[in-house]
């Protein structure tokens, strides 16, 4: 059953539902969301139809998507109800078509969409070719990713969750050091048992930042995060600075150094003032580390409460998020991931 919408873009989150448990906390945090938006929720689920193709068919075939519609609508029902008794707005339908689709399209109508990174069904399999990743790549509005609940193994002890590794859970961490911060520098946290002091962003909503354009419209997107939540604001910027990655010309390492560390951290100290300056009670920071971006944003998922990215940029960033530091960072994180639109075509 499909409800008929406006085109406009509403004041509301929208939700990918197929049942999971991890659509269950994807659907709890966008309520938690809405609510302190005053925006309305959105909740879409999908399901396919198999053809029989024999004299039969077509009433087997009607029979079986029947079942399949009421099954996809089951979930949104009871979310529905959980809305309804929290006080939220929220609106309902299911489609026959690929989950991916449907949200992308359901993405221009909505302020925010909120989906789980792994579930089953049309939101199965880890996150490369995923619903995830499609509706992060080509959404109108900002994806925020949920991945899975992570336990702690030592209840005594204060862990944070470890990334995935692209070479596996014992692969050993990229080298990683943090060049340059804000002045007066961020208050120190409470420290993790397996996380280094300079990549602790415990709580913080932390903003990837590159020396493109769109690091601004990212930046502000995250601030109304942090402000909404109540959480300091950390703009980082990384780049590796090793005579390696200079290759084949590493001669001209010692003297460009000084100049790209300027560039980043002149960069950094602007955007910081111009979110000051649009959320002048936020409490906002900016570092630069030596160090891959892909690999210091998602070791920044492990403490960060988000991590805010955009689906374009320039340098570490570039490109849809198909093996861009974006979708690297998706694959990898342990926290909610942000993706912000960048293009020019979407709002």
């Amino acid at each position: 059953m499909n409800d008929t919408r406006e085109s406009k873009v509403n004041d509301q989150v929208l939700v990918g539902v197929d049942g999971s448990a991890n659509s269950a906390r994807a659907f709890d945090i966008a309520l938690a969301i809405a609510k302190r938006r005053g925006w309305g929720l959105r909740l879409v689920g999908c399901y396919s139809v198999a053809y029989a193709d024999h004299e039969s068919g077509l009433t087997i075939t009607e029979s079986y998507r029947k079942i399949m519609e009421s099954n996809a609508r089951s979930p949104l029902d009871a979310f529905a109800e959980q809305a309804d008794a929290a006080g939220a707005a929220v609106t309902v339908s299911t489609y026959e078509e690929h989950a991916a689709d449907a949200l992308v399209r359901e993405s221009a109508s909505s302020r925010l969409a909120v989906v789980g990174k792994r579930g089953r069904n049309r939101f199965a399999g880890r996150f490369l070719g995923s619903v995830s990743a499609a509706l992060a790549a080509h959404g109108h509005c900002p994806t925020l990713v949920i991945p899975e609940r992570w336990e702690t193994p030592d209840p005594g002890k204060l862990f944070a969750p470890g990334q995935d590794q692209p070479g596996g859970e014992h692969a050993a961490p990229e080298p990683t050091e943090l060049l340059s911060e804000s002045s007066p520098s961020k208050p120190r946290r409470s420290p993790f048992h397996n996380v280094a002091d300079e990549l602790n962003f415990r709580q913080e909503i932390v903003v990837g930042v590159d020396l493109g354009d769109p690091a601004l419209r990212i930046a502000l997107a995250a601030a109304e995060f942090a402000e909404l939540f109540g959480r300091p604001l950390t703009l980082v910027a990384a780049t590796p600075l090793n005579a390696d990655a200079w290759y084949p010309n590493p001669v001209d390492h010692n003297f460009e150094i000084p100049n790209i560390r300027k560039r980043f951290t002149e960069h950094l100290a602007s955007l910081v003032a111009q979110v000051k300056e649009a959320h002048p009670d936020l409490e906002v920071h900016w570092q630069f580390f030596d160090g891959s971006p892909a690999g210091v944003l998602s070791e920044a998922t492990r403490s960060a409460s988000v991590v805010a990215l955009g689906t374009r940029g320039h340098g570490g960033f570039t490109g849809l998020l198909m093996g861009s530091v974006s979708q690297s960072v998706l694959n990898r994180s342990a926290s909610p991931v942000l993706v912000v639109p960048t293009l020019k075509n979407v709002k």
